[in-house]
This record gives structure tokens, sequence and C-alpha cells, in this order.
């Protein structure tokens, strides 16, 4: 399915586009809103969706990688066991998005904003998080595989390890 098809289809109400595979090419997306569009599973392999409104979007083990997702808007985003290898999430907002079980293998998270709670079991091998707003403690808990990643203070951690559990 291309871009075109799926926004004309989402503006006449449809909502569902489980496991569609989405073929974005160069288009600009900028300012598209799809807030609450399921895309469970949905193959978005080097997607071009920078600046587009995802809020409360199911993108749960959704294929994002090499997506575009520059200034995207993912607020309480489902980015459960999603994979985002070398996916490109700078100034994001990922407010209070679910970001459990993530691949973010290479992906580049700086300056985007973060859920203030983090993620769990997410594997962070060279993954930027750069100028974020949570702390290194966040990042480097929850049982998280952190391998060379950059921490937001731009130090880099370099693993290979899995981040302990509060209380343990």
């Amino acid at each position: 399915m291309d871009i075109e098809e799926l926004v004309v289809r989402y503006d006449e109400g449809e909502r569902d586009f489980n496991g569609i595979r989405l073929y974005v090419g160069d288009n600009d997306l900028k300012g598209i809103n799809l807030q609450g569009i399921k895309l469970r599973g949905a193959d978005l392999l080097d997607a071009n969706l920078a600046g587009v409104n995802l809020t409360r979007a199911d993108l749960t083990g959704a294929i994002l990688r090499g997506a575009n997702l520059e200034g995207a808007i993912l607020r309480k985003a489902e980015l459960y066991s999603v994979n985002l290898f070398w996916c490109c999430l700078v100034e994001a907002d990922l407010t209070d998005a679910v970001l459990t079980h993530m691949n973010a293998t290479c992906a580049n998270f700086r300056s985007c904003k973060l859920p203030s709670f983090g993620f769990s079991r997410a594997i962070l091998i060279d993954t930027n998080f750069q100028d974020v707003n949570i702390s290194k403690d966040v990042i480097c808990r929850h049982g998280n595989l952190i391998w060379n990643t950059i921490m937001p203070d731009r130090t880099i951690e370099h693993g290979p390890y899995m981040g302990s559990f509060p209380g343990r």
C-alpha cells in the first residue's frame, strides 16, 4: 500500500491497517495526522514518517527498520516489541509511549522526549540517547541490554551488560 492510499482510507475513517506493507518513498508527510492508527506488525521499512502525528498509534511489533521518524509525535503510542534498527527518532516526542522489548540497535534518539518511566528489556546496541530527557540510570536498568550506548550526558556505556532491576 502506498502512503496516498493509506491517507485517503484513514481520512474516510478507517483505522485498522495491521500487517500492511507501506511504500512511502520520498513523499513529504510532515504534518500528516494519523492519530490512533493501528499498524500492528506492519512493515514500515525505510518509511519517511518525519513529523507525522502518530499519537496513540498501535505499532506493536511493527518493523520500522531504517525509518525516519525525526520530529514525529508518538505520544502514548504502543511500540511494544517494535523493531527500530537504524531508525532516526531525533527530536521525536515519545512521551508516555510503551517501548518495552524494543530493538533499538543503532537507533538515534538524540534530543527526543522519552517516557519518564523509561522502558524495559530493550536492545540498546550502538544506540544514541544524547541530550534526551531521562537519566542514564533509567536507561541502564530494567533488563535493558547495554552495549556501546551513548548516554544523555554523552558518555558511552561500553558493556555489554544487562541493566539490573531496581531493588535486586
